[in-house]
C-alpha cells in the first residue's frame, strides 16, 4: 500500500501552510543566524519560513520528501543544508541552539524505544542552553473509539490535474501499543478508488510525555495548547513542547 509519503504533491495537498505554526517555530528558532535542525522537514513547508528568518538551517528527513524540500528552498533563494537521515539515530558532528520536530512528526515514532532514542539524539545535538521544539495532538478518545469500518471525511482539495480530489479515513486504534490506523481514501469524480494510504501514529497521553523527556535525558520547560501558547487544557488537541 502506498505511504503518504510517496507523493509529495498530495502530502501537500492535505498539508498546507499553517502561518500560525511557523510563526512560532521562527519566534523559537531565534533568528538571525542562529543555527537551527529541522529533523523530519518533509516537503519544506517550515524549512523555508526557518531560512527566511535568517535561521542557518539544517533539515533532514529519509523520505523522497526530501527532493521537494529542496526544491522548495531553491525556489525561495534560501540556504539551507540537507541531509537524509533517521532522526531515532544520527550524528552530524555539531550542535544546535534548536531542534524542532514540527507537525507530529514524532508520532510516527510507535515505539516507546524508538521516540526516546529520537529524543536523545535531540538532546545530543543540543549547545548548552538549546531548545527541543515539537507538536504533536492530544488524543482524542471520541476519534479513537469510532468503529473501524466507519469512513470519516477528511476533506476536499482543489488539485490543478485531477479536480477536487475527496479524502475519507477509518481509524483503527490498539490501546495496548497506543498507536492508531489511519487509512486513508483518496477519491476523485472520475475515480472513486485512486488511491489508498495507510498512516500509523503513536499517541502520546500528556501526563506520559515528561516521563519519555526524562528518559531521553530531556526536561519539558513549558508546554501550550496551541502555536499562539494558549496553556494546554482539556480542549486543547496540541500539545506543543519546549525542552531543554
Amino acid at each position: 500500500m502506498p505511504d503518504l509519503y510517496d507523493d509529495p504533491e498530495l502530502y501537500d495537498l492535505v498539508a498546507p501552510r499553517d502561518e500560525a505554526m511557523e510563526q512560532f517555530y521562527v519566534e523559537v528558532a531565534g533568528g538571525h543566524s542562529r543555527k537551527v535542525l529541522e529533523l523530519a522537514c518533509g516537503s519544506g513547508r517550515l524549512t523555508v519560513p526557518l531560512a527566511k528568518s535568517g535561521a542557518l538551517v539544517t533539515a533532514g528527513d529519509i523520505s523522497a520528501m526530501l527532493d521537494r524540500a529542496e526544491a522548495a528552498a531553491r525556489e525561495s533563494a534560501v540556504d539551507v543544508s540537507f541531509v537524509e537521515l533517521d532522526m531515532r539515530d544520527f550524528d552530524l558532528g555539531t550542535k544546535f541552539d534548536v531542534v524542532v520536530i514540527a507537525a507530529n512528526s514524532l508520532m510516527h515514532l510507535n515505539t516507546t524505544e524508538d521516540l526516546v532514542r529520537a529524543m536523545s539524539a535531540a538532546r545530543r545535538h543540543l549547545a548548552p542552553g538549546g531548545i527541543f521544539a515539537f507538536d504533536i495532538f492530544v488524543p482524542s478518545p471520541s476519534l479513537l473509539s469510532l468503529p473501524s469500518a466507519q469512513r470519516r471525511p477528511v476533506g476536499v482539495f482543489p488539485h490543478k490535474h485531477l479536480g477536487e480530489v475527496t479524502v475519507e479515513e477509518t481509524i483503527t486504534y490498539d490501546p495496548v501499543s497506543q498507536v492508531s490506523q489511519a487509512d486513508w481514501y483518496w477519491s476523485t469524480k472520475l475515480d472513486p478508488t485512486f488511491r489508498r494510504t495507510t498512516i500509523h501514529m503513536r499517541q502520546i497521553y500528556p501526563q506520559e510525555m515528561p516521563l519519555l523527556l526524562q528518559l531521553g535525558g530531556l526536561t519539558l520547560a513549558s508546554r501550550f495548547g496551541d502555536f499562539v501558547r494558549q496553556p494546554l487544557d482539556p480542549e486543547s488537541w496540541r500539545q506543543v513542547c519546549l525542552c531543554r
